[in-house]
């Protein structure tokens, strides 16, 4: 029962000090530098007073647009199925997407181009690379066109690149711009034959070979 007190009072000096010190931080620290009130004269003495003048610079004011904004309309929680998606970010399908490996020979001073039908808004994700390169590997140009029923919604001839280049690999995501025949033209850059191994997963309603040539010699011409 003696021990009591004297733990009480030990508890009561060390708020004693903990508060004081807390008191000198305030007087001598924060109010002369958030707020230019120097009472006891030592923020002005050690600097700290003139960080109160301190103005942001206009810059830092200024709005670059970075608000973020959600074009989320109005749903029923009750229902069975949320038809409202953000714009941009979901698409949503009516069939599973697909995947598939695909294999595409060329030969020594061959050409290929080989082209998937999308829908617009529908998303590839593609993997390329040639199995036995030893050298320069392709030329390869990633581009697409409409389809011929849709051409005359078009400009003339009308095609848009997305990737061209020479290399032995690539792997990207591709979200079509317009509904078409989107996909590769490959040309043979090394000596000898050459096998390329393209992977994808995507919402494409089928794929096909579209062109095809041995030194100039055209041996497969698709319509589209």
């Amino acid at each position: 029962m003696s021990k009591h007190p004297k733990l009480a009072a030990r508890l009561g000096r060390k708020l004693g000090i903990a508060a004081a010190g807390a008191g000198v931080l305030l007087g001598v620290f924060v109010l002369p530098a958030e707020y230019g009130i120097d009472p006891t004269g030592l923020g002005e003495i050690i600097g700290v007073k003139a960080l109160s003048g301190i103005v942001a610079p206009a810059y830092a004011q200024t709005d670059f647009g970075q608000t973020l904004t959600f074009n989320v309309e109005d749903y029923d929680l009750e229902s069975e199925e949320i038809n409202q998606t953000i714009r941009g970010l979901l698409y949503l399908h009516d069939e599973p997407f697909k995947t598939e490996t695909i294999i595409l020979d060329i030969a020594d001073l061959g050409e290929v181009e080989h082209k998937f039908i999308l829908e617009q808004d529908a998303t590839l994700i593609y993997s390329w690379r040639i199995l036995n390169t030893t050298g320069d590997g392709v030329y390869y140009d990633y581009h697409g066109h409409p389809s011929s029923e849709d051409a005359p919604n078009y400009p003339d001839r009308f095609e848009q690149a997305y990737s061209k280049g020479e290399g032995v690999s690539q792997t990207g995501a591709f979200t079509a711009p317009f509904p078409g025949y989107h996909g590769w033209y490959f040309m043979n850059l090394e000596e000898g034959s050459i096998q390329i191994e393209l992977t994808v997963s995507g919402y494409y309603s089928e794929h096909k070979e579209m062109y095809r040539a041995v030194d100039g010699h055209v041996i497969t011409n698709v319509d589209f």
